[in-house]
């Protein structure tokens, strides 16, 4: 599996196929009762933003999805009856919100009245891949949207002895690494719909167990109930402002400059790199570990070297991006699983990257004990301390790291053939996801798509480049 743009997946010139609700299916979705109980705190935000964007006619991309190739004729009644599966046993993709009120209302669609049927698309015009990334693109906006249901598309190229398969999802109902996990699921799940009684059984431990897979609403209960336990005396909350505070009342931001006012936005472009490859992720492993660190810490720390090389910035100050699925048996659910953590440490005066490295180690811990505090609770007390202004809190600068070889579907076809892609939507940061597989070490960026930020954002990628390619090299790297 690749973190990368939506374009560099490919699937060759065959019949579109598609996957939509029977019609009674869609009229149970749309009688489906009221769910008690508010959305997670993410989902409360993007529903909120979504809900603005229709009132206002506003365009607002938040789709996120994968695709793959799969070997063997598509048997189009065994994909049908996985889709179902899928859908049945998470019930987030059971899920639509009414939005047309003061607060979002949760829907829940009935496990029983999910069914789907297959349709058969037009054939596209023009040159093939840019007639199917502009096919895909048209159904992702037009499906993934949490208002109705469902907030999913999948679809098919279908040809003689493979297919392509390509799903997307809104926001509300993913995050990353759900989507991760969803290529594999689905793939299996069709190869158990495939398998014939005494046949050749899946890949021990394919599919999660109920005891994997708790149901995205019993999360929200959890964080809800963080929620009210915490306010602005907790240690968390206030260690939370005391960081944010000592760095300018700012939550981060790109170090050089992108050429926007605040609070201006701009199209995001995906930008890539490769950082290392080869044994040198192998080497870079070993100088944290001697470090007595992990990978994240050293790639926190090269972060934290490049913005002193290029903006002088003595104390490094971040936000990451942290996984929630431990709090409850989620380690293989559907949804948005996540919450956020101030990363902070001192820079200047570090003998070698090592020490750097386990100075961010220090930080990393410390931040996993703040992810504690719900991040609305730390948002809603920057502002009444008076710590942040609520416009100084949009689009913070994010930093995120993923071994994907930790996937429990890493190294078979349908993720080693898959791509993970987002919406290229509107910014104002070049946001970080740097990501490892059995390859190579790489990031993945989605920054402003300006003539002013593009320079900037060059020189930046690559003084980190340099910084990661230093810390395995016993000499300089040219």
């Amino acid at each position: 599996m690749i973190l990368s743009d939506m374009s560099t997946w490919k699937a060759a010139p065959g019949r579109l196929v598609r996957w939509r609700p029977t019609d009674a299916a869609r009229s149970a979705a749309e009688a489906a009762p009221v769910d008690p109980g508010p959305p997670s705190i993410l989902q409360a935000d993007h529903l909120r933003a979504w809900a603005h964007a229709v009132r206002t006619g506003t365009p607002h991309r938040a789709w996120t999805g994968i695709a793959t190739t799969v070997d063997g004729p598509l048997d189009r009644a065994a994909m049908t009856r996985a889709l179902a599966r899928l859908v049945r046993a998470h019930g987030g993709f059971r899920t639509w919100f009414d939005l047309s009120g003061r607060e979002p209302v949760r829907h829940l669609v009935p496990a029983d009245a999910i069914e789907f049927e297959v349709v058969e698309e037009p054939a596209l015009d023009g040159a093939w891949d840019t007639a199917l990334q502009h096919h895909l693109e048209a159904r992702f906006d037009a499906e993934c949207t949490p208002g109705s249901w469902p907030g999913f598309a999948l679809g098919v190229v279908e040809n003689q002895d493979r297919f392509g398969l390509f799903w997307g999802c809104d926001h509300a109902f993913t995050d990353g690494l759900s989507q991760l996990l969803l290529c594999s699921e689905l793939a299996d799940l069709y190869a158990a719909e495939l398998a014939e009684p005494g046949g050749p059984e899946l890949v021990p431990g394919a599919l999660p167990t109920p005891e994997e897979r708790g149901d995205f609403r019993s999360y929200v209960a959890l964080e809800r109930r963080d929620a009210e336990e915490h306010g602005p005396d907790s240690p968390e909350v206030r260690e939370w402002v005391r960081i944010v505070r000592e760095n300018g009342g700012r939550l981060p931001r790109f170090p050089l400059p992108l050429g926007l006012a605040d609070g201006e936005r701009a199209p995001v472009v995906i930008r890539e790199l490769t950082f290392l490859d080869g044994d040198e992720v192998e080497r870079f492993e070993r100088v944290c570990r001697e470090a007595g660190a992990g990978v994240t810490a050293g790639v926190f720390a090269a972060v934290a070297e490049t913005e002193r090389l290029l903006a002088g910035k003595e104390n490094y100050f971040g936000v990451t991006v942290l996984s929630t699925r431990h709090r409850g048996p989620f380690a293989r659910s559907q949804g948005w699983f996540c919450t956020f953590a101030p990363i902070a440490f001192e820079v200047g005066g570090a003998a070698d990257f090592g020490e750097l490295t386990a100075r961010a180690q220090d930080a990393l811990r410390r931040a996993k004990d703040l992810a504690a505090a719900p991040v609305n609770v730390v948002l809603e007390t920057l502002v009444t301390s008076g710590v942040c202004t609520p416009e100084q809190l949009g689009s913070p600068q994010l930093l995120s790291y993923l071994d994907l070889r930790r996937l429990p579907g890493a190294g078979r076809p349908a993720d080693e053939r898959g791509v993970h892609f987002t919406s290229r939507g509107r910014t104002a940061n070049a946001s970080l996801w740097i990501n490892r597989d059995a390859d190579h070490l790489y990031l993945l960026a989605q920054t402003p798509d300006t003539a002013a930020a593009a320079e900037p954002v060059r020189q930046y990628h690559e003084q980190l480049r340099q910084v990661f390619r230093q810390a395995v090299s016993p000499v300089p790297v040219a």
